[in-house]
């Protein structure tokens, strides 16, 4: 038993490092045309660490209201992921300022939010926007020790990479958030880069203009991160100022005007390539 207990620890302690490993080394390929070094790469790993852990405490908190048959989903986003996401992005990185707030909606609609993607980071600085999301992820987020666990009861939707039933399924299941009033969070081009424009991806549109649920508008978003991001001794500013600290934020958030879907009338492809040029409009060239 004592040998069975031992390849057990042994087991979850690989387990609970090669997460964080992989997802450093992720973040290493995303900021290679700046570099890590030693700083940004342990706290790259200490980061997904700590997003592990504290995921997989807020799952075991809500685990009895599950139980119970109560809907765990929008208290799980709106409250657990969006604080854990938050807290974390100011203890690492520091500051994060949104601009164009004045174009959030408001009005409790469901829309399509669209965003270029950059870093694992994205995922928590798009909290400070302060909304409902369902998230559009790969599949093998779901495998990810906490995070997967949480991602699940709060209902987000995982894509598998390839196959049209996947596909069809994520249509589906999106098109249910809607009519639920969440709000939708797609990335369009897919995998992270920094360094260069990679094209836009139709499905965000092709759900926004789906004729069973009508015309959902869409809310380009654009996220600057800084080059320093990992790099930099900042977290709650104790030491310094925190307005002073903001002069130089983490990351800019720019909210740009929703687009009017049905105005389109069905241009799949000059909405994605107006929303492709606002969303990089704001966004230093490479």
């Amino acid at each position: 038993m004592a040998s069975v207990a031992l390849i057990l620890k042994g087991f979850a302690a690989l387990v609970l490092t090669a997460f964080p490993l992989g997802a450093m080394l992720q973040e290493r390929k995303a900021f290679r045309d700046v570099g890590l070094g030693v700083l940004g790469s342990l706290k790259a790993f200490i980061f997904i660490f700590l997003w592990m852990a504290t995921s997989g405490a807020a799952v075991l908190l809500q685990l009895p209201l599950l139980i119970l048959g109560f809907d765990v989903r929008e208290r799980s986003n709106t409250f657990f992921e969006a604080h854990i996401g938050m807290q974390l992005s100011k203890l690492f990185m520091g500051p994060v300022v949104v601009n164009g707030e004045s174009n959030i909606p408001r009005d409790g609609k469901a829309r399509i939010f669209i965003a270029n993607h950059q870093s694992m980071i994205d995922i928590c600085v798009l909290y400070f926007l302060r909304q409902k999301f369902v998230w559009i992820s790969k599949q093998s987020v779901a495998f990810i020790p906490g995070v997967g666990q949480i991602m699940w009861m709060s209902g987000h939707i995982l894509l598998k990479r390839k196959g049209k039933a996947s596909i069809k399924q994520m249509f589906a299941e999106s098109k249910a958030r809607l009519k639920e009033g969440w709000n939708i969070f797609m990335f369009p081009q897919g995998t992270r880069e920094r360094t260069k424009v990679l094209p836009f991806k139709h499905g965000a549109f092709s759900l926004a203009m789906s004729e069973d649920i009508g015309n959902v508008d869409v809310v380009p978003v654009s996220i600057e991160l800084s080059d320093n991001a990992w790099k930099r001794f900042f977290g709650y500013g104790f030491l310094w100022g925190w307005e002073e600290a903001k002069a130089k934020p983490a990351a800019i958030i720019t909210v740009h005007p929703t687009m009017n879907t049905a105005s389109y009338k069905g241009d799949k492809e000059k909405m994605m390539n107006e929303a492709q040029e606002i969303v990089y409009s704001v966004l230093k060239k490479k």
